[in-house]
C-alpha cells in the first residue's frame, strides 16, 4: 500500500518521472515521503511511523503526545513538525521540507571541520537542546549522532535534529537519558574533529582529540571506549565544549561563536532538493536558449533562485524555478496574482514586480526585476532578533505594501521574511558598505532602504512553513473578510517574529531585554487574538499602541526599589513604646532631628560623659592662681 500510495488525508504525495512516491531517508524507523498540503499550500515531509506497521494503543498514544509536544518547538536546530494523525490505520506527521547533508556524508566528502567550527557547531546545537526544559520527555528520545549539517541563508553552518524518537517506545521517567544523549555528542564531536565514524577504536590516536582541554577530553574517551559509564549531564558538556572553544581562539573571537560558522565554499552543504526535484535535469536545458546565468556558484548552491540576464533585452533579473506536475500541480497555487499587472513602480514603491511566466508541460518558470539588496530572512539569521525601533521603521513600510496590494486586488500576501526584500542604495562599488551598515544594531546607522513585498510564488515559500495559520473558522464565511483576518493576523505575528526569532517554545514568544515590558505584554496579547478569529487588530491600530507602549516613560530599577513609584497606602501610626524614654528630654529630639544630613551614626543620639577627670580638667582651681601669683611676685621682688 506504501507504494501506491497517492492521496494521504489532506496531502499529495509527489512522484518521480517513472511513476513512484518521492521517498526521502530519514530516520531509520519511518517511511518518509514529499507530499504537497493542500491545507497550507505547502512542500512537506510526510513521516509514517514503524514503516508503515500497525502500532498497539499505547505506542499509538505516546506517538500523538510527544508529537503535539514536538510541533510546540521553534529553532533552526530542530525539525519542525507541522500536523500529526492518523490516516488508514497508519499514524503519520508532517514536518517542514529539510534540505542538508547528512553529518556522516559530509564528513566523507570534505573530511574533518576546523576544531573552532566543529566545537561552535556542536555548543550551538547542545545550549538550543537546553532551552527544551519543559520538553525532557521528548528530549530523551531525540538522536544527536545522525544530525543534517544545513545552512541558515546561506550563510552559517547549522546542525539539525530530525529524529526524535517517535516510533520507540516511551519511558516512563520523566528524567532524560543523559547518558545516551551524551555519548551521541561525543560521537558528533569525534566525527567533526577527525573526519570519519566512531570505530570504537582508542580516541587517543587521534590528535585532534588530545589537543582538546582536559575537562573535554576526558568527557570524550570516557563516553567512546565506556559509554556505560559516561557523564549524564548535558549542561556540563555544553560548558567543557565552550570552555575548549575559548582556548582554541583568541578573546575576542570568543566573544562571538557565530564568526566561526560564515561558510565558504569548502564547508557549504550540498543541496538535495535539485537531485529530488529536478533529477539532476541542468539547469541550463530547463532555461533554453532565453537567458543566460550569471553566477554559476550560486547557481549550484540555490538552484531554484537564478540570478540571469535576459538575452534578447539584456535585463538583469532573477529567474524562480517551480516544481513540475508530478511534484505539485499547478492547480494547487497560484504563479502570479491575476492582478499583477495592476502595479504600477510610482504608485507601488513596496511591491516587487514579476516581469514574465514561462510554462511547459513540466516546468513554470518567472521571472523578477532584480534588486540590490537581500531578503528580510538574511538579516533575521544575522542578528536573531531586532530592536523594537527597527522593528517599528520596517513594519511602517510593510504595512505600506499590504495597502498598496489591496489597492490593486491582490488580498493575500505571504508576510514570509523570505518574501520580503530590503532594496538597499544602487549596484556599484558602494553597494557592500550600505549592505554591512543594515547589517548594524544601530538605527541611526542604517542606510536608505525601501521594503518591498513579494506577491508571486516561489520555490522557496512553497516550502518555508507559514508563520500564521491559514484560516481560524470552518464556517461559511465572507471571503474577503477571511483575506482581511489572515493580513492582520500575519502582520501581528511577523512583528513578534522580529522580536523574539525562532526561539520559542510552547507558543510563548521570548523578549529581549531591549523589549519594554509594556510593549511585550502588549504583543503577546495580540499573538493569543492571533488564535480567534476577526478579533486582531489591524496594522495601524497594532503600530500605535506599539509605539505608544515604546514611547511611555519607564521606571528604572532603583526606583523601583526605593518604592517611590508605587502608591502606599495611608496608614494610622498607633504610636510607639520605649525602653529609653526616660533617657530623653520633651525636647531632645525635637523636629530638627529630621532635618539633620544623612549619617551612619544613628540620629538623635544623646551623648554622655565617661570620663569624670575631663569636668576637672575644664578650669584651673584658686589654690593653683594664688601660688602662681606668689611667684610672679617674688621674681618682682
Amino acid at each position: 500500500m506504501i507504494e501506491e500510495l497517492q492521496q494521504f488525508g489532506s496531502l499529495s504525495v509527489a512522484h518521480r518521472t517513472g511513476g513512484a512516491p518521492v521517498e526521502l531517508v530519514r530516520s531509520k524507523d519511518e517511511v518518509v515521503f514529499l507530499a504537497f498540503d493542500n491545507r497550507i499550500r505547502r512542500l512537506v515531509e510526510l513521516h509514517v511511523l514503524r514503516g508503515g506497521s500497525t502500532l498497539d494503543a499505547v505506542l499509538k498514544r505516546s506517538a500523538f503526545e510527544r508529537a503535539r509536544q514536538a510541533s510546540e518547538i521553534r529553532g533552526h536546530s530542530f525539525m519542525r513538525i507541522l500536523e500529526v494523525g492518523e490516516d488508514q490505520g497508519l499514524v503519520y506527521y508532517t514536518s517542514n521540507l529539510n534540505d542538508g547533508e547528512f553529518i556522516d556524508d559530509y564528513i566523507k566528502r570534505r573530511g574533518a571541520v576546523a576544531p573552532s567550527t566543529a566545537l561552535a557547531m556542536v555548543y550551538q546545537l547542545l545550549d538550543d537542546l537546553l532551552q527544551l526544559r519543559g520538553y525532557q520527555r521528548l528530549v530523551s528520545h531525540m538522536h544527536l549522532d545522525r544530525v543534517l549539517v544545513t545552512t541558515l541563508e546561506d550563510t552559517f553552518l547549522q546542525l539539525r535534529i530530525f529524529d526524535y524518537g517517535l516510533s520507540q517506545m516511551d519511558t516512563v521517567s520523566e528524567e532524560p537519558n543523559g547518558g545516551r544523549l551524551v555519548v551521541e555528542a561525543c560521537r558528533l564531536i569525534f566525527t567533526l574533529l577527525t573526519g570519519q565514524s566512531d570505530a570504537g577504536g582508542n580516541p587517543d590516536r587521534f590528535p585532534a582529540l588530545t589537543q582538546l582541554p582536559m575537562n573535554l577530553r576526558i568527557t570524550v574517551r570516557t563516553a567512546l571506549t565506556d559509554p556505560a559509564n559516561a557523564p549524564t549531564s548535558i549542561e556540563k558538556l555544553r560548558d567543557d565544549v565552550r570552555e575548549a572553544f575559548s582556548a582554541l581562539v583568541s578573546s575576542i573571537q570568543a566573544r562571538n561563536l557565530r564568526k566561526q560558522l560564515v561558510v565558504n565554499a569548502s564547508l557549504l552543504p550540498q543541496s538535495h532538493l535539485q537531485e529530488l526535484l529536478l533529477e539532476n535535469v541542468p539547469v541550463e536545458t530547463i532555461m533554453g536558449t532565453r537567458f543566460r546565468v550569471e553566477d554559476a556558484e550560486h547557481t549550484r548552491r540555490y538552484p531554484f533562485s537564478i540570478p540571469a540576464v535576459n538575452v534578447k533585452a539584456g535585463q538583469p533579473v532573477t529567474v524562480h524555478l517551480l516544481p513540475p506536475s508530478r511534484i505539485v500541480e499547478k492547480t494547487r497555487y497560484e504563479a502570479v496574482p491575476l492582478q499583477m499587472w495592476r502595479f504600477n513602480p510610482e504608485r507601488h514603491p513596496n511591491i516587487l514586480r514579476s516581469l514574465s511566466l514561462w510554462e511547459s508541460p513540466d516546468w513554470t518558470f518567472l521571472t523578477e526585476e532584480r534588486e540590490p539588496g537581500f531578503a528580510l530572512s538574511r538579516l533575521m539569521a544575522e542578528r536573531l532578533t531586532l530592536n523594537p525601533a527597527e522593528v517599528l521603521v520596517l513594519m511602517r513600510q510593510i504595512r505600506a505594501g499590504l495597502d498598496q496590494a489591496v489597492e490593486c486586488g491582490v488580498q493575500r500576501v505571504d508576510l514570509h521574511p523570505s518574501n520580503i526584500l530590503l532594496r538597499v542604495g544602487k549596484n556599484g562599488p558602494l553597494l557592500a558598505r550600505e549592505l554591512e551598515r543594515l547589517m548594524q544594531k544601530r538605527l541611526d546607522a542604517w542606510p536608505a532602504f525601501v521594503v518591498k513585498l513579494r506577491p508571486h510564488m516561489t520555490m522557496r515559500s512553497l516550502y518555508e512553513p507559514l508563520l500564521v495559520d491559514m484560516d481560524l473558522t470552518d464556517a461559511a464565511q465572507e471571503e474577503h473578510l477571511l483575506e482581511r483576518d489572515f493580513r492582520h493576523r500575519s502582520f501581528v505575528t511577523l512583528a513578534a517574529y522580529l522580536l523574539t526569532g525562532e526561539r520559542q517554545s510552547g507558543g510563548a514568544p521570548q523578549f529581549s531585554e531591549s523589549v519594554p515590558e509594556a510593549a511585550a505584554a502588549y504583543v503577546r496579547e495580540c499573538m493569543e487574538l492571533t488564535r480567534r478569529a476577526g478579533k486582531t487588530p489591524n496594522p495601524g491600530e497594532f503600530i500605535e499602541k506599539f509605539e505608544g507602549f515604546l514611547s511611555a516613560p519607564t521606571v528604572d530599577l532603583a526606583t523601583r526599589l526605593r518604592g517611590s513609584s508605587v502608591a502606599i497606602e495611608e496608614m494610622e501610626s498607633a504610636g510607639s513604646v520605649s525602653d529609653f524614654d526616660e533617657d530623653w528630654g520633651e525636647n531632645d529630639a525635637g523636629g530638627e532631628m529630621l532635618d539633620d544630613p544623612v549619617s551612619p551614626i544613628k540620629r538623635g543620639i544623646k551623648t554622655h560623659e565617661f570620663n569624670p577627670l575631663n569636668a576637672q580638667k575644664r578650669g584651673l582651681p584658686w589654690g593653683a592662681m594664688a601660688a602662681a601669683a606668689m611667684v610672679l611676685l617674688g621674681i618682682g621682688g
